[in-house]
């Protein structure tokens, strides 16, 4: 599975708990404000990672889609 973050400027406060829970995936400009460093992740470790930063974030800023992976025919 394919997991991309996203981070929404207008929504964020700059608590910085995205960055502690997903620290892979998101960072802190220098104002203190989250975004995607690397939006596209793998597996199910990421997605874990990617729900408990949207759920701790108290303006609801951060989301995430997930893409399942077709087998190969």
């Amino acid at each position: 599975m394919r997991v991309t973050v996203h981070v929404d400027p207008t929504r964020c406060r700059g608590h910085g708990i995205c960055a502690l829970l997903f620290a892979d995936a998101l960072e802190l400009d220098r104002w203190g404000y989250g975004r995607a460093v690397d939006a596209t992740h793998e597996g199910r470790r990421s997605l874990v990672q990617a729900r408990r930063a949207a759920r701790a974030c108290p303006n609801g800023a951060i989301s995430f889609t997930v893409e399942e992976r077709q087998p190969a025919s």
